[in-house]
């Protein structure tokens, strides 16, 4: 799943047979892009070449346009981690910067086709690249005879698990988390949505009410909607353990900070200083004050009796990505 990423075209020396090549952001690498891996694969194996994704770091619109920015799904490692577990050999990650995106389609379109040695690209309908966006998929199929490269043109795929089979983009799985949908969110990723932090030192009263919890700080990654969650909590060491994870303020106590507080399940230890990572599953509920503790103890039992019954029946072996 490890696999080598290059921050420059320079830095990527392609093989004899040379390169099946899919460009993007691949933010999330859902399944609409595991699509556009698939067959940059199988257009690399039938031609012993290695198949490679060029995306940009940071997302270009966070140079382009910083106010239209949006949250990141996965960071710089997890995606590279992923795009590998997807099927890529080697990534590069060009750094965004105006004067990349000020090149015009077909000087970067050539660039990258000799330097990468080229031999197949693989893009979705919706592709654009080049200053101003201006180069297309037209644009691809215009000097594929020219520059030499096999041209695959990936329709928009479409998420059947979920009501009115709607597009798969990164755009659609953010607007999904946003309001506490990770079950949909999922379904659009292959996979449940993840994030990862440092524990951090918390205040203990999930441990003075029975319910010790590990309190998640500094995450990269979009934060989903606040709410109650059934999770899967991942380990340094690897292990995983059912959680049931609070996203959200402490209104009963008064606490309107937002907070990421995990409850693992079947599990006793002082995680503080470590890496954690939380896959969730499903939503349980919505945040809620209660008149006191005691009525707070009682909803976390149930809450806790409902993450086991979705951790039986939901994904148990999410992919296995470094908590980077």
């Amino acid at each position: 799943m490890s696999v080598p990423v290059h921050h420059d075209l320079d830095q990527f020396t392609p093989p004899a047979a040379g390169a099946a090549l899919t460009i993007g952001n691949f933010d999330g690498v859902h399944l609409g892009h595991q699509r556009l891996v698939t067959q940059a694969a199988q257009a690399a194996a039938a031609r012993g070449a290695l198949p490679v994704a060029l995306t940009f770091e940071p997302h270009p619109a966070t140079v382009l346009a910083p106010h239209r920015a949006p949250p990141r799904l996965t960071t710089p490692a997890e995606k590279a981690a992923l795009l590998g577990w997807a099927g890529i050999g080697a990534v590069i990650a060009l750094r965004s910067d105006r004067e990349l995106f000020a090149a015009g389609p077909l000087e970067f379109l050539e660039r990258v086709v000799r330097r990468c040695r080229v031999i197949h690209l693989v893009e979705g309908e919706s592709f654009h690249f080049g200053k101003g966006r201006a180069g297309s998929v037209e644009t691809l199929r215009e000097h594929a005879e020219r520059l030499g490269y096999g041209l695959t043109i990936v329709p928009p795929v479409a998420c059947g698990q979920l009501p009115g089979n709607p597009t798969i983009s990164s755009s659609a799985i953010r607007e999904a988390l946003q309001v506490g949908r990770v079950r949909d969110a999922g379904a659009m990723l292959g996979r449940p949505y993840r994030i990862v932090g440092v524990v951090g030192h918390g205040e203990s009263r999930g441990a003075a009410l029975g319910f010790p919890t590990a309190n998640l700080e500094g995450v990269p990654q979009l934060v989903p909607g606040y709410a109650v969650y059934a999770a899967i909590a991942e380990l340094p060491d690897g292990s995983r353990h059912g959680a049931v994870v609070n996203i959200g303020p402490q209104p009963t106590f008064g606490q309107q900070e937002a907070r990421i507080e995990a409850h693992l399940l079947d599990f006793s230890g002082d995680l503080r200083g470590q890496r954690l990572a939380l896959h969730l599953i499903d939503a349980l509920r919505n945040q809620r004050r209660f008149p006191g503790p005691t009525e707070l103890v009682a909803q976390l039992h149930e809450d806790v009796s409902r993450g086991r019954d979705v951790l039986r029946t939901g994904p148990t072996d999410p992919p296995r990505i470094p908590l980077e």
